[in-house]
């Protein structure tokens, strides 16, 4: 009878871990949104760092990758984590102008 225990004790207490582990795909263990930020959500946030104008788009690798133009026609990149919305890389050329802006 005391197997019995043990053996049910055992199952209960390891049943839940990877139901744990699998809600999320972050480390911090809260659930990650099902389908993360639209392509137009990502536009407005890379809007907000300056694209004036968009050239491309492209969802890659859990990330909105964005290329466009700045106001004085600088080149910026702009990539955005899906699920959270957080920028990631921001980048300007401030070298040069750019002849595709």
């Amino acid at each position: 009878m005391k197997s019995l225990i043990a053996a049910l004790a055992i199952v209960a207490v390891a049943a839940p871990v990877p139901f744990a582990l699998a809600q999320g795909d972050n480390l911090s263990g809260s659930p990650a949104p099902a389908s993360g930020i639209s392509r137009e959500e990502a536009i407005a946030i890379a809007r907000d760092k300056g694209m004036t104008r968009v050239r491309e788009t492209e969802r890659d690798d859990g990330k909105w990758e964005l290329e466009g133009c700045t106001a004085d026609r600088k080149e910026i990149e702009v990539d955005i984590r899906r699920s959270t919305g957080e920028i990631v890389k921001l980048e300007v050329d401030f070298d040069r102008d750019d002849d595709d802006c």
